[in-house]
């Protein structure tokens, strides 16, 4: 227990200080959480028999690192064709190699939808900016982070406890056996009532960028995809015959293990935002 809580002050801590810093920092810590990720990821499907191509997505967190640098407003163009040179690469390694199946391409392309995609969101989002009634520009990352993260973590620790208080119905045993229903009511009303009072902050911040009810209807939604999420990477752990994608992170498990409510949460909740901003 102790070295979980060090653990956890010290991700914390390296979180806060990288978003905090700069642009260049939040860019090359989203940078080195995918590609590490992704490596997570190979590995775990490589239980499954399945030789995911991995240099293919850390080519892909490379050129995003340098796209947000030259202004996806002037590269939105090229993107998909960009992806699409990235999949001729894995293809024609296959014909010639012979060393990977069609299998191994399309649990590759996997590896794209799930972690790399919203990963690659996500390091937009810590630079992206809107316009203010000023002139200026402020920066969406702290409302959208705060929205989406926060009720995340609130609603998987509530319902934990709540399914220790009250859990008699399992919400689904075959991937993870201790998640009651009851847990997940308990988890998704906290999570809720945590983006409410997030708002208050933000307001009094500054900080706010979109209606109280709609971050009501944020928090809600964050709350149901980051329990979705956990589950996904449960599912793919208890396939993969794994407790924990590494163990990189002591008493927490890997990346993956630390991120996979997030990875679902944030990007819908973005979208929610992006109706507003």
């Amino acid at each position: 227990m102790k070295q979980r809580v060090i653990s956890a002050a010290v991700m914390i801590v390296l979180l806060v200080v990288c978003l905090l810093i700069s642009d260049v920092s939040r860019v090359l810590l989203f940078m080195a959480v995918t590609i590490l990720a992704c490596h997570e990821m190979k590995n775990a499907l490589a239980k499954l028999d399945r030789n995911v191509r991995v240099w293919s997505a850390y080519l892909i967190v490379l050129g995003a690192g340098a796209a947000v640098w030259i202004g996806l407003n002037r590269i939105g163009g090229y993107v998909f064709p960009a992806f699409m040179i990235v999949m001729l690469g894995i293809f024609s390694e296959m014909v010639i190699t012979q060393k990977f199946t069609v299998q191994d391409v399309f649990a590759t392309f996997g590896v794209y939808a799930y972690p790399l995609a919203p990963l690659m969101l996500v390091m937009y989002i810590s630079i992206a900016t809107r316009p203010t009634a000023d002139g200026g520009s402020v920066y969406i990352w702290p409302a959208i982070f705060i929205n989406s993260i926060l009720p995340c973590v609130v609603s998987d620790t509530f319902a934990l406890f709540g399914g220790k208080a009250f859990g008699k119905n399992k919400l689904a045993p075959a991937i993870s056996p201790k998640k009651t229903v009851e847990g997940l009511i308990c988890g998704l009303a906290m999570g809720t009532v945590s983006g409410f009072l997030a708002q208050l902050i933000l307001v009094k911040t500054g900080l706010d960028l979109i209606p109280m009810w709609a971050v009501i209807v944020a928090a809600f939604i964050a709350s149901v995809s980051g329990a979705i999420g956990d589950l996904a990477a449960s599912s793919v752990k208890r396939a993969a015959g794994i407790k924990d994608y590494s163990n990189l992170i002591p008493g927490h498990g890997g990346i993956m293990d630390r991120i996979d409510s997030e990875l679902f949460a944030i990007p819908i909740v973005y979208m929610i935002y992006a109706m507003f901003i």
